[in-house]
């Protein structure tokens, strides 16, 4: 596990990651050190290790060529930061938990924010950097935005959703996702904090959702966008119908949110604020959070 050295084929292998939590860099180095493990690393095309502050505890999936036995698996998990262990060969879902885990939360990792306790399982999106994730939700609340209805468009599992759910003048939350397991863990998580009351969550497409929002003639005081690095062009008409006030939109790639804050001034949004967030230190990318309006 680390970098390829440019040019070449070659791994630089990495010990330490200096940026990352102690619980990964624990089981990182473990992980080294069982043979099991090293067998498996050679046949997996990707390793992902998500940590769970809150538990002080890791989960370990990859995706491998060759099915894992289960003596390997057991010799892993005596790493004892390792609270279970996913991985994939084909399919939408992974094989696991290893062990086995009857109980569903006990499946997912914990993160804490605002007594809001996340469930999040193995493979659904989450930013990777969870400080300046809590920092972006802490941004989006201090604007201090007045709205009665919400609709977040790249919802996943309520990231930031879920930041506004202490507005007690919000009557109606909708979140809309393709990924049918970040809206299990939406539901989840909305369930164990109490707030399914005014949330509604849906497996759907930001373009399904925009076009029955207009065919049943609802429209939003505030949309959340954090699309895909593509950005969001082919939402721009629907959208302007649906979005009658504010558009916060997260993005990763800055040229794209160039282009697209450039279409919104033709639907008469207004660049309000834009504020950058080092997501991911040591590199050149970052993430972007701008705030629009709409003018009459």
């Amino acid at each position: 596990m680390g970098f390829v050295k440019r040019k070449t084929h070659e791994v630089l292998k990495v010990e330490k990651c200096l940026l990352g939590e102690e619980i990964l860099n624990k089981v990182l180095s473990q992980l080294y050190e069982t043979p099991s493990w090293m067998k498996l690393s050679y046949y997996s095309k990707r390793i992902k290790i998500e940590t769970s502050p809150e538990e002080n505890k890791a989960t370990l999936i990859f995706w491998t060529a060759l099915k894992p036995q289960k003596e390997d698996l057991e010799r892993i998990l005596k790493i004892k930061e390792l609270k279970a262990i996913f991985y994939w060969m084909k399919g939408r879902r992974p094989e696991g938990p290893f062990p086995e885990d009857s109980s569903y939360g006990g499946r997912r990792v914990f993160k804490n924010i605002d007594k809001i306790f996340y469930y999040i399982q193995p493979g659904v999106f989450v930013q990777a950097n969870w400080e300046i994730n809590c920092a972006i939700m802490e941004t989006l609340r201090s604007w201090d935005l007045s709205f009665e209805k919400v609709l977040d468009l790249y919802a996943g599992m309520g990231n930031f959703l879920f930041s506004f759910m202490f507005k007690k003048e919000i009557k109606k939350f909708l979140g809309v996702d393709t990924d049918l397991r970040a809206i299990e863990d939406g539901l989840y998580t909305a369930e164990k904090a109490k707030l399914n009351g005014r949330l509604d969550l849906r497996n759907m497409s930001a373009m399904e959702a925009l076009y029955s929002a207009i065919k049943e003639g609802e429209e939003f005081d505030l949309v959340i966008l954090d699309p895909p690095r593509g950005g969001c062009k082919e939402l721009m008409r629907p959208l302007s119908e649906v979005a009658k006030k504010y558009i916060i939109y997260i993005s990763c790639d800055a040229p794209t949110l160039v282009r697209d804050l450039l279409l919104f001034k033709n639907f008469n949004y207004q660049l309000i604020k834009l504020c950058l967030f080092d997501m991911f230190p040591q590199t050149y990318h970052f993430e972007a959070v701008a705030l629009l309006e709409k003018k009459d």
